[in-house]
């Protein structure tokens, strides 16, 4: 594979200057140090989403080379996209099949409003369908986050990103401010918005949504865990 994609190398890590590592700057110099691997395995991605049952663990794997960039600042991407996605097809697959029937109800909501004009039911119908649906997202994302970055059952997982969602709502208001602004953005852009999807969007979008999930993650989660470990090693 490598000598096959030459351009898709992992970059050694530079120490010849010094670069940012923490906040806004960290996280734009760590995409562009990466951002031919990145190319790279979003056209994976891409692919590995055609067969459509395996988008769950397409997602899992993505974000975890994503994770592992914030985490580490270096990770062989098509490696960790791989062994990820055939680690965690089985789990992904669970936790992805709950979010059918919630975009499905929030997809027939939205619809029995829009067919009911302006009344006061279509109204209520589209109020109802859009808050299922933006809150259906917001889960979705941590979930698949989580899914990459914490070795928990399925449910587990539910339910650690339904607290979180509502935990880190400053955050979940950024994941959905650019889940939505893309979707958005595609759907009236179609069909040259598909071009966007080969040019990389997936995959930048998975990235922001990574840092920002990355932190109500560490906060809630991660670190409470680590300390009652201290605890009980104390004990």
């Amino acid at each position: 594979m490598t000598n096959l994609l030459p351009y898709f190398r992992n970059p050694a890590p530079k120490k010849d200057r010094e670069v940012p590592r923490e906040g806004f700057r960290g996280y734009v110099n760590l995409y562009l140090t990466y951002f031919w691997q990145l190319m790279f395995v979003n056209l994976v991605f891409l692919l590995a989403c055609i067969p459509v049952v395996t988008i769950p663990a397409a997602f899992t794997a993505l974000n975890r080379v994503c994770i592992k960039l914030i985490h580490d600042r270096y990770t062989l991407v098509w490696l960790e996209f791989r062994d990820e996605f055939c680690r965690s097809f089985g789990r992904s697959f669970k936790i992805g099949l709950p979010f059918v029937p919630v975009f499905f109800l929030s997809y027939y909501l939205l619809s029995l409003g829009m067919t009911n004009g302006g009344n006061p039911y279509g109204m209520l119908f589209s109020g109802v369908g859009l808050l299922v649906g933006l809150v259906g997202l917001a889960v979705f994302q941590y979930a698949f986050v989580l899914n990459a970055s914490l070795d928990l059952p399925a449910w587990a997982i539910l339910k650690n990103s339904r607290a979180l969602t509502f935990l880190g709502l400053k955050y979940t208001i950024g994941i959905l401010g650019i889940t939505c602004f893309v979707d958005v953005a595609m759907l009236f852009g179609f069909p040259i918005s598909l071009v966007l999807l080969v040019l990389g969007v997936p995959t930048l979008v998975q990235f922001i949504v990574c840092c920002l999930g990355n932190i109500p993650m560490q906060k809630w989660i991660v670190e409470p865990y680590l300390r009652q470990q201290e605890e009980n090693a104390g004990m």
